[in-house]
């Protein structure tokens, strides 16, 4: 599966952030200190903070990584935001109001889906 990932994510990184349905989430590598770039799709969002999904759970590598450093940079239409970001468990009824890109994730490829809550620093 990782080998899919290194495929479809260079590309999508480029559109990421760009596109309404996408954001980029920029971590820090729990144990290289880089920054990492994940392309996600968008869950519900307001002025003070937005949803993501996680169709890996905890084992997803983003997910780690902001486990042990939660401050994040979250890239949606074209603007950065910095923000907190922690990990919620499944929420059926808040998981109805992504978009249905988002919700194709955990129906196809999802494993222990979980969510995750990106407050804002700086509000929208």
């Amino acid at each position: 599966m990782m080998v899919v990932w290194r495929v479809i994510n260079p590309p999508t990184r480029r559109l990421a952030g760009l596109a309404g349905w996408w954001v980029l989430l920029e971590t820090t590598g729990r144990r290289s200190g880089k920054l990492r770039m994940t392309p996600l799709a968008r869950g519900p969002f307001s002025e003070s903070g937005m949803w993501l999904i996680s169709v890996h759970g905890t084992h997803a590598t983003w997910v780690k990584n902001l486990e042990a450093q939660s401050e994040v940079r979250l890239k949606h239409r074209r603007r950065w935001h910095r923000g907190t970001a922690s990990v919620e468990p499944f929420d059926a009824e808040l998981f109805q109001r992504f978009n249905r890109y988002a919700r194709l994730g955990p129906s196809t490829v999802g494993i222990d889906t979980v969510l995750v809550r990106v407050d804002f620093v700086d509000p929208i």
